[in-house]
C-alpha cells in the first residue's frame, strides 16, 4: 500500500521549482493522467511545477513521483508568486461550471495563462488523450484545408455573380442604404477583420440600441432581408472573406469583438472556438438557428468545439455541405 500523499510531506520532500512553471489545478484522477501523458513531451517545453489542490477531498494516486501539492486554490495568488507560474491546466470535472469559471478569473485576475479540458475533448480516463497545450501547425493540413477553401470559393464566386445582381435590386427597391455591408468580427487567434455581407436590415438598426442579437420577428429585419436569411444568401459576399484568407467555407461563425468580450468572460471554453479560422457555414448553423440568447450561444459552442475536433473527417464536411446546401433551396434557415 502507498503511503499517504499530503502537502505537508511533499513540501518537506521537493524542493522548491525553478520559476516559469505549469501547474495543474485539480489534484485528482483526471489532472494526474494530464501529467502522465504532457510529461512524455521534452522537459523543455512542458516544466510543470505542481498541482494546485481545489477540494479537500482524500486522493491517494497509485502514482509515484509526482509533482508537489504546490497549496490550495484560496492560495492561488500565492501559489503564483512563489512557483512563477505562468500557465495552469484546468482539470476538473466538466459538470463543475461554476469552479472552473471562478478559477478562469482567477487566472485573467493574476494575469496566468490557462488551458481548459471539457467534456467536448476526449479526456476520458484509459481512452484516447487529446494534447490541447500545444497548437501546433501542421503545414500539409493547413495546405488542403487552403485548397479545399479556394477550389469552392472561386467557382461558387463566379456562379452566383448572376444572382448578386438580382439580389442588389431586391435590397435597393425595399429599403434605403448600402446593398453590402462590412463589419468587424473576430477570426482565428482572436484576429479582427471586416466581414461582407449582403444587407438584410435597415441601415439604422443599431444606431440608438447598440449591439444586439437578432430575435424572432425582429422588427429591424426588412422583408427581402427576412428571405436571405432563411436561404442564408446573405453570407454569399462572404466568398470574397474566403478567397482573401480571412475564412474558410466551414467552420465556427465569426462573431463582432463586443459580443466575444462579453461570452468569453461569461461562457467557460468560448474562446476555444477561435482556434480555427471561421466559416460561411458550419455544423452550429446546420443544427440551430440564429442567437437569440446566451443558452443559444452556449449550445452552439458544443456544436463549435466538436467541428474543430472532428474538422479532418469527410463525412462530417460533406454533411455540413449538404445541409447548407439544404437550408438555401428549402429556406429554412431560421
Amino acid at each position: 500500500m502507498l503511503s499517504t500523499v499530503t502537502e505537508e510531506n511533499f513540501s518537506r520532500s521537493v524542493r522548491k521549482p525553478e520559476k516559469n512553471k505549469v501547474a495543474i489545478v485539480g489534484y485528482n484522477p483526471a489532472g494526474i493522467n494530464v501529467y502522465l501523458k504532457l510529461s512524455q513531451h521534452p522537459k523543455d517545453l512542458l516544466r510543470f511545477a505542481g498541482f494546485i489542490r481545489v477540494y479537500d477531498i482524500a486522493f491517494h494516486p497509485e502514482v509515484t513521483n509526482l509533482p508537489p501539492i504546490l497549496g490550495k486554490i484560496s492560495s492561488f495568488k500565492e501559489i503564483v508568486e512563489e512557483y512563477g507560474i505562468e500557465r495552469v491546466i484546468i482539470a476538473l470535472d466538466p459538470t463543475d461550471i461554476g469552479k472552473i469559471h471562478e478559477i478562469i478569473q482567477l487566472c485573467k485576475t493574476n494575469n496566468v495563462q490557462y488551458d481548459l479540458i471539457s467534456e467536448l475533448y476526449d479526456i476520458v480516463y484509459g481512452q484516447v488523450f487529446r494534447q490541447i497545450l500545444l497548437d501546433i501547425k501542421r503545414p500539409i493540413e493547413i495546405s488542403y484545408r487552403r485548397f479545399f477553401d479556394l477550389l469552392f470559393s472561386i467557382p461558387l464566386f463566379v456562379l452566383f455573380l448572376p444572382l448578386w445582381i438580382i439580389i442588389a435590386i431586391a435590397i435597393k427597391l425595399d429599403s434605403p442604404g448600402p446593398v453590402i455591408y462590412s463589419q468587424e468580427r473576430v477570426g482565428k487567434y482572436g484576429r479582427v477583420f471586416r466581414i461582407f455581407k449582403f444587407r438584410s436590415m435597415r441601415s439604422d438598426a443599431e444606431k440608438l440600441s447598440g449591439p444586439q442579437l437578432a430575435t424572432e420577428n425582429d422588427p429591424r429585419i426588412t422583408r427581402v432581408g427576412r428571405f436571405l436569411r432563411k436561404t442564408r444568401l446573405d453570407e454569399l459576399p462572404q466568398l470574397i472573406n474566403v478567397i482573401i484568407g480571412d475564412m474558410s467555407i466551414i467552420g465556427p461563425r465569426p462573431e463582432r469583438p463586443y459580443f466575444v468580450e462579453k461570452y468569453k468572460k461569461e461562457i467557460p471554453f468560448y474562446m476555444n472556438r477561435l482556434r480555427v479560422k471561421p466559416g460561411i457555414t458550419g455544423l452550429a448553423q446546420v443544427e440551430t438557428g440564429y442567437d437569440e440568447s446566451i443558452e443559444d450561444v452556449r449550445e452552439k459552442l458544443k456544436y463549435d468545439i466538436y467541428y474543430i475536433e472532428h474538422r479532418k473527417s469527410v463525412w462530417l464536411n460533406l454533411k455540413i455541405l449538404l445541409k447548407t446546401i439544404w437550408v438555401v433551396f428549402t429556406a429554412q434557415g431560421i
